[in-house]
């Protein structure tokens, strides 16, 4: 069946909205380097990515839409803690390919809960963790 939507009209289509100051760099990290699909490239403000069931929008800010400043005069800004996490089957393998590629590593791998685990960055700074499950690991099963 249809998922049903929440409370607050939300659906069961997970979306991350990242801040880059090049939208032709990111396109190309998360297509080439991490296997996303370019579904829409509105140049120079916008564009939309899907890769493994996440849809990812990358916006510039400083430029309309989603970039714009609030009312307040804050304008988005890349980087910082929050992170999109990415499965992979071997996260070594992953962190030692991407890295001869000179992507940047923040914090190589290291055993989390139920995981083992590793921080990169986009050209932007935005970090994304690459995980592998371990013992233990568990998810809620998709629907079906």
């Amino acid at each position: 069946g249809q998922p049903q939507a929440g409370a607050a009209g939300t659906r069961d289509h997970p979306t991350v909205r990242y801040f880059v100051g090049d939208l032709d760099a990111a396109i190309e990290f998360y297509c080439q380097r991490l296997g996303f699909e370019e579904e829409l490239r509105s140049a120079p403000a916008f564009a939309m990515l899907y890769g493994g069931g996440l849809r990812l929008l990358l916006s510039v800010p400083g430029l309309p839409g989603a970039g714009r400043a609030l009312p307040d005069g804050t304008v988005p800004a890349a980087g910082g803690s929050n992170r999109i996490t990415l499965q992979v089957t071997d996260v070594t393998a992953a962190v030692a390919e991407l890295r001869t590629a000179g992507v940047r590593i923040r914090a190589d791998v290291s055993a989390g809960v139920a995981v083992r685990q590793a921080l990169i960055e986009d050209p932007a700074g935005n970090l994304v963790e690459l995980f592998e499950p371990t013992a233990g690991y568990h998810e809620r099963p998709s629907p079906p």
